[in-house]
């Protein structure tokens, strides 16, 4: 079990402390595009004229937040934006945003603000250097990388600079997103349960008070956002599964649903930490993913319902021994 922390420090010493001892994304910092599973795929498929953009959580890694490793046969693992995906959306360039583990060092929302800026100018840059600032664009988050993403978006749409981003985004697909807390204490729960996750310790409830200042910030972006929600298509998936270090959900349903006009809500098989990776042999899972992916990256978005009416779409995913094999962190 994790050892609990007791000190009586402020959230940023926390999580400079842990995020030294595990700081996979040195190094992985920015947006990297993703190789193609086969050569000369463009020769067969044409030109990419949609993007994909993923975006990790806390304390994870651009490469290995999305990387399944496969428990029955040593060493086997699967990249599925790169390795699975382009075989569903051959026309897809895949793209994944690398920040600071630190995303809440000093205070939460200034790191959040910070690595959404640096998201939408390296999109940017991707997409004027390729002459593509028009394709398409479907944004993948996991856990807090959805909160990066849901920042990103408020700024494009009230910024000219980053209009074309605003504009051509299609939706978002949230893995075990935080949406919604009740309160301050809520959403300090909340996100101590995803630093316990992401760090390997255990946060005393005496620690939340220290929470709570980040928490309303998170609490008020998610809010923010929900007055631009209604322009794009919406997916959450939300996990089934307890984590196997904290014992219970770490992100709940009520909290992981956004609960706006249209959203494509799953129950995935699976905890926190591996909500958002695939296998070979995950096809149940996956399959669900993919064609959520698909949808949105075609368009297919429906005009809002009528003021006062929420829509939204429920679909069930069948487990898998595999996916029900419990993760060892949240990157």
């Amino acid at each position: 079990m994790p050892r609990a922390f007791s000190d009586n420090r402020t959230l940023a010493d926390l999580i400079m402390l842990f995020g030294r001892r595990r700081d996979y994304n040195k190094g992985n910092l920015g947006l990297f595009t993703l190789p193609m599973p086969e050569p000369e795929w463009e020769t067969k498929y044409g030109k990419p004229t949609v993007d994909i953009v993923a975006v990790h959580g806390l304390n994870g890694d651009c490469f290995r937040s999305w990387t399944h490793q496969d428990e029955s046969q040593a060493g086997v693992k699967t990249t599925w934006l790169n390795e699975l995906l382009p075989y569903q959306l051959p026309n897809a360039r895949v793209m994944t945003f690398g920040y600071s583990a630190n995303v809440l060092g000093n205070t939460s929302i200034t790191g959040i603000r910070e690595n959404a800026r640096i998201l939408l100018n390296c999109l940017r840059d991707k997409r004027e250097d390729d002459g593509e600032k028009k394709h398409p664009i479907v944004f993948l988050g996991h856990s807090l990388g959805g909160i990066i993403i849901k920042q990103a978006l408020r700024f494009a749409n009230n910024e000219p600079r980053y209009s074309d981003i605003a504009e051509s985004t299609r939706g978002i697909v949230f893995f075990g997103t935080p949406h919604r807390g009740s309160d301050a204490a809520t959403w300090g729960n909340l996100v101590a349960g995803i630093m316990a996750t992401a760090f390997g310790t255990r946060i005393k409830t005496s620690f939340l008070k220290a929470l709570k200042p980040n928490s309303r910030d998170l609490m008020d972006l998610s809010e923010d956002f929900r007055s631009i929600a209604t322009r794009y298509s919406i997916a959450s998936f939300v996990e089934e599964d307890k984590h196997s270090k904290l014992g219970r959900v770490i992100v709940e349903r009520h909290s992981a649903v956004m609960e706006v006009p249209h959203e494509e809500v799953a129950s995935l098989p699976g905890d926190h930490s591996n909500i958002c990776k695939f296998g070979r042999n995950d096809a149940h899972r996956f399959d669900a993913v993919w064609r959520c992916i698909r949808r949105i990256a075609q368009g297919a978005h429906t005009a809002a319902p009528p003021p006062g009416t929420v829509e939204i779409r429920e679909i069930r995913i069948i487990a898998t021994q595999d996916s029900r094999r419990p993760g060892k962190e949240i990157s």
